[in-house]
Parts: C-alpha cells; structure tokens; sequence
C-alpha cells in the first residue's frame, strides 16, 4: 500500500501541528510611536492570520490587554510575521503591543525534502510513497534527525541578523543548538536500529532459523 501519510506522520513525531505551538501575549516588533501602523511578531513562521481570525478567539492582537477585531488588520503576512493595522486603531504612544498566536517550524515542502533524504537513505531513491510498512518507522526516525539538524542551525544564527536587537547570551543559544543536534544524532541512530530490527526478523535476529534435535539417551542394559 502506498505510503499517502508520510509528511502528516513526521510532522505528528516533531509535535509541529498547525496548534501544537501556542505564543501567548508575546510582544511584537515595531515602534509604538502612534504613528507606525506596520508590526512583526517574532517567529520566523507564524499560522494564524490576525486578520481572519475570529473576534470571540482568544487569538489576535492585543493593546493594553485588550484584543482589537480582525477589522483592524490591514494586512497580514503570517509566512513572515509582519502586520500592519488600520489607521483608527494605530496604537498610541507607548503602548504595549502584543500577540498570541500558534508557530510551525516547518513547511509541506521542507518535511516532504526531509522525506525524501530519508528514502534515499534507505535506498528506495526518492520515491517515499514505496517505502514498506516496515521500514517506514526508520524513515520517520530519519526525517526527524534532518528536521532537529535544521534546527540546529536556525538557531545557531544569530538573531541581531534579523532583528535590531541583542542577541540571547552566546550560551544559551549554544545550548539550544547542542540539545537540537543531539535530537538529531539520537533520531539517527534510532532509525538505523529500526532499519536493521526491519531486516533482521524485527528484533529477532538471534533467532535461529533452524531446530536442534537433543535426543535423551538411556543407559543400555548389559546383554546377558
């Protein structure tokens, strides 16, 4: 049967469904000078749209505490968070500008490029949808350590290259990018050991495929 759930399988083991990652009243970039209308959150990927949302969602922006209507969204690019709200609700000088809204890590695309590496992996070129059931486990393993090695780099970046701002101490960071490479390392060497269990009787490999016949020999009666 045709592997037709691969990317939706990654991404339910990376945890990166369209709400699996919530930012709750996160402050946005931008002056708040009540003249600027154009804002970004921080997340280099963001699902929800502030301007469709739904005014009774506890999703959207907030000012002061206080969530303005999808009306007020003049625009709104969630694939690189910037927003720009309507004149009448600029907010005023110094006000405090927030937003809670759910992240993806990654894109169809990205996970189905990770897909596609770990086919290769397994020799079945780059066709994912003829994998086996029973190496699928080991493909999704593999796709997992490509997605925790990008990470890895993501963060390794530092963000004053995309914001005008300091970035987090080197050693935090540093310490995101250790625990995402080893994510990435542990994901590996999972699928190489759900590979080989695959061709070896799943797990059984000490198995024998043979039987051994241990006869019970009684003692022989001495011939009178």
């Amino acid at each position: 049967m045709s592997w037709t759930t691969s990317t939706d399988d990654l991404r339910l083991l990376l945890n990166d469904g369209p709400t699996d990652k919530i930012r709750a009243f996160k402050r946005v970039f931008g002056d708040v000078n009540g003249v600027n209308v154009r804002f970004k959150t921080y997340e280099f990927r963001r699902v929800t749209n502030f301007a469709s949302i739904a005014d009774s969602s506890p999703l959207g922006v907030y000012v002061n505490g206080v969530k303005i209507p999808a009306t007020s969204i003049a625009t709104d690019l969630p694939e690189t968070g910037f927003f720009s709200v309507t004149v009448p609700a600029i907010p005023a000088a110094g006000a405090v500008v927030e937003a809670t809204y759910y992240v993806q890590f990654f894109l169809d695309s990205e996970l189905d490029g990770f897909l596609r590496i770990a086919a290769n992996w397994l020799g079945f070129a780059d066709s994912i949808t003829n994998i086996p059931q029973g190496l699928r486990p080991a493909a999704i393993q593999y796709a997992a350590g490509e997605a925790y090695q990008k990470l890895a780099m993501r963060f390794a970046e530092h963000s004053s290259e995309t914001y005008r701002l300091e970035d987090m101490p080197d050693d935090r960071r540093m310490e995101i990018v250790a625990q995402y490479k080893a994510a990435s390392a542990e994901a590996k060497t999972q699928a190489t050991t759900l590979r080989d269990q695959n061709y070896t009787r799943q797990g059984q490999s000490l198995a024998p495929l043979f039987g051994v016949y241990s006869p019970r020999i009684t003692d022989v009666a001495p011939r009178r």
